[in-house]
C-alpha cells in the first residue's frame, strides 16, 4: 500500500507503542496489536517475510503453543467460550508472526523497547501515587486499587522486569557489554534516536535509577506477594550473574544482601503479625465477664473462634449498649452495611476488639472521630486504615491462615482461596488426565467441579487455577501441558543468547510467575510474553547453538 519504507516506519512505532501501553491500557494494547498486524498485511512481499520467519525458529516454535489452543478447539463442546479464550491469546499469533517476519532489529531497537517499556511503567506508577494523594479521583481502599489500568498482580510482575532492566540498562553503558549479544540488523530510525539518547547517557542513567527507585517503592506499595517474591528472587538472580558471568564481586555482594534484606525483613514481618494475631498482649482480656460498666449482661459466643489481635471476637458482647451508642455518633445505621458491603455491626464489633476492649457502651465512647470514620469505610482495625502498609498486609495474611486453620470459609481470601483452587484444577485433571477440557470448556469444567467437591467457596469466588502450569493439564491434558512448557523453553535453549541477563531475567520473571498466575488466561499476560519472548529470539541474530 505504502513504500516499504513507511511499513517499516509504522512497524516500529507499533512496537513502541505496544511496550509502552502494557501497563497503561489493555484496551489500546489490543488496538496497536492489531494495527501492527494489519499493517503487516497491507505490506505485501510475503515471500521476504515467510523467509524471515523460517529462519527465526524460536518464533515458529513460540507460534506452536497458539496452534495448540486451536488445535485443542476439537476438544471442546463450547465453541463461543472457546472463540472467547483464543482472543485473548491472540498475542500468541501476532508478535511472533510480525515480529519473526520483520528485518531483525538490532541492539538499539532493543534498548528503545525496553525504554518505552519502563515510561509505561512510570506512568502507571505516577497514576497510583497521584490517586493516593487523592489528586485523581479514585477511591483507593487497598492497595491493589493503586493499579488503577491492569490488575495489580499484573502490574507488579511488569514493574520487576521493568526495574531490573533500568538496572541492566545502566551497568551495560557504564561496562561496555553487550545488551543482549544481538549483531544489529536494518533499523536506521532506531539506530538515530538511539545515538541521540546515547549523547544524553549520563542524564538517561539519572532518570532511570530515579525510575527504578520510584517502581521498586510503588511495589513495595502495592504489597503484592506475588511481586514481593519475584522482586527478592530476581536480586539473588542478579548477584549470582555478577558473580558467575561478570566477574563484579562487590555487585554481586550488593544483591546478595540486597536479596537477604528483604527476605528477612519479609520473614520478620510476617512472623511478628503471626503472633500478634494468635497472642494477645493481656490474655485476661479473653476471660468472660458478667456485666456491663451500666449494668447490662454480656452475652459470650465460646464456640466462635474469630480473633483481632489475639483477642476473641464475640467475647464480652453487649449489642444493645454497642448499637445504641454507635447510633447516636454515627449516621450509618449499626443494623446496615459499611461502605464495604459489609455488616457494619461485625466491622464494628472487630474494631473495638482489636483495640482490646470489652464490646460495650464505654468501648464506642473511647472511639475517636478517626475510628469512627475508619469503621464507616468498612476497616476492620486501624492497621487496614493504613494504606499500602506492610505490616497491615502482613496482619491481613495472618489473620487469614488463622481464621482457615479454624475452619472459616476462605472466600474472599486471596491467600487461603487458592488451596480451593488448585483441587479444583487437580480433580479436572483426575477425569481428562490425556486430553484435557479443551480449549472453550476450561470454565465449564471449573464450574462442574466446584460443584461436585462440595467447596466452601461461594460462587463469585469459584475462580481457575491461578496458576499456569495447573492450567495447561487441564486444558491440554498432562501430555499437552508437557508439550506446552516444552514449546516454551525450547526457543530459549536454542538461542545463542539465552544466558545474556535479560533473557535470564525474562525467563525467571515467565516461569516463577506461572507458579501463582494464569499467565495466558490474560491479554496482558499474554502479550507481555509473547512480545519480549519474540522480540529477545529476533535481537540476538544467531539463534541456534
Amino acid at each position: 500500500m505504502f513504500s516499504r519504507r513507511v511499513h517499516q516506519n509504522i512497524y516500529m512505532i507499533c512496537l513502541f507503542l505496544a511496550a509502552f501501553l502494557m501497563p497503561v491500557s489493555v484496551w489500546l494494547l489490543s488496538s496497536v496489536s492489531v494495527a501492527m498486524s494489519a499493517n503487516w498485511l497491507l505490506e505485501g512481499d510475503y515471500r521476504r517475510k515467510y523467509k524471515n520467519f523460517k529462519s527465526a525458529r524460536g518464533a515458529v516454535i513460540l507460534l506452536m503453543l497458539f496452534a495448540m489452543y486451536l488445535l485443542w478447539m476439537i476438544n471442546t463442546a463450547d465453541l463461543i467460550g472457546a472463540l472467547g479464550e483464543l482472543k485473548l491469546r491472540l498475542p500468541l499469533l501476532f508478535f511472533p508472526v510480525v515480529m519473526g517476519s520483520s528485518p531483525k532489529p538490532g541492539s538499539g531497537t532493543l534498548r528503545l523497547v525496553l525504554l518505552s517499556f519502563i515510561a509505561g511503567c512510570v506512568v502507571a506508577v505516577v497514576a497510583g501515587m497521584l490517586a493516593l494523594a487523592g489528586v485523581l479521583p479514585v477511591e483507593i481502599r487497598s492497595p491493589r486499587d493503586l493499579a488503577l489500568f491492569v490488575p495489580s498482580i499484573r502490574l507488579s510482575i511488569l514493574l520487576c522486569f521493568a526495574i531490573f532492566s533500568s538496572l541492566w540498562l545502566i551497568m551495560t553503558d557504564r561496562s561496555g557489554r553487550d545488551l543482549h549479544g544481538s549483531e544489529g540488523g536494518n533499523d536506521s530510525a532506531a539506530a538515530r534516536l538511539s545515538s541521540l539518547m546515547s549523547s544524553l547517557r549520563n542524564r538517561l542513567h539519572v532518570i532511570l535509577a530515579v525510575a527504578a527507585t520510584a517502581m521498586s517503592w510503588f511495589l513495595f506499595r502495592l504489597l503484592s506477594v506475588t511481586g514481593i517474591i519475584l522482586f527478592a528472587l530476581l536480586l539473588l538472580m542478579t548477584s549470582v550473574y555478577m558473580f558467575a558471568s561478570c566477574r563484579k564481586i562487590l555487585a554481586g555482594m550488593l544483591f546478595m544482601a540486597a536479596a537477604l534484606t528483604v527476605t528477612a525483613a519479609g520473614l520478620i514481618l510476617f512472623h511478628s503479625a503471626a503472633r500478634s494475631v494468635s497472642r494477645p498482649a493481656d490474655p485476661m482480656l479473653n476471660n468472660p465477664v458478667s456485666v456491663t460498666a451500666s449494668g447490662n449482661n454480656y452475652i459470650h459466643y465460646p464456640e466462635e473462634t474469630l480473633v483481632e489481635r489475639g483477642y476473641l471476637v464475640w467475647m464480652n458482647v453487649c449489642e444493645e449498649e454497642v448499637r445504641k451508642e454507635w447510633n447516636r455518633r454515627s449516621d450509618m445505621d449499626y443494623d446496615g452495611p459499611d461502605s464495604a458491603g459489609n455488616e457494619l455491626r461485625v466491622t464494628l464489633i472487630r474494631y473495638i476488639t482489636f483495640l482490646g476492649m470489652t464490646k460495650d457502651s464505654a468501648a464506642v465512647v473511647a472511639l475517636t472521630d478517626t475510628d469512627i470514620s475508619n469503621i464507616e469505610k468498612g476497616f476492620a482495625n486501624p492497621l487496614y486504615a493504613r494504606k499500602g502498609s506492610p505490616r497491615a498486609r502482613a496482619y491481613e495474611l495472618a489473620w487469614e491462615l488463622n481464621r482457615a486453620s479454624g475452619g472459616a470459609n476462605p472466600s474472599g481470601h486471596s491467600l487461603t482461596q487458592r488451596p480451593e483452587f488448585y483441587r479444583a484444577a487437580l480433580g479436572i485433571i483426575r477425569k481428562h488426565p490425556w486430553c484435557g477440557a479443551g480449549t472453550g470448556d476450561v470454565a465449564r469444567a471449573f464450574s462442574d467441579e466446584y460443584a461436585s467437591n462440595a467447596t466452601p467457596l461461594t460462587e463469585e469466588y469459584r475462580l481457575r487455577a491461578h496458576n499456569q502450569y495447573l492450567t495447561f493439564a487441564v486444558t491440554f491434558g498432562i501430555p499437552g501441558m508437557m508439550v506446552a512448557v516444552a514449546l516454551m523453553l525450547i526457543p530459549w535453549f536454542r538461542c545463542k543468547c539465552r544466558w545474556s541477563y535479560l533473557f535470564l531475567l525474562f525467563i525467571t520473571v515467565t516461569l516463577v510467575t506461572m507458579f501463582n498466575d494464569d499467565t495466558f488466561s490474560s491479554f496482558t499476560g499474554a502479550a507481555f510474553f509473547s512480545y519480549f519472548y519474540t522480540l529477545l529470539i529476533v535481537t540476538c541474530y544467531s539463534d541456534e547453538t
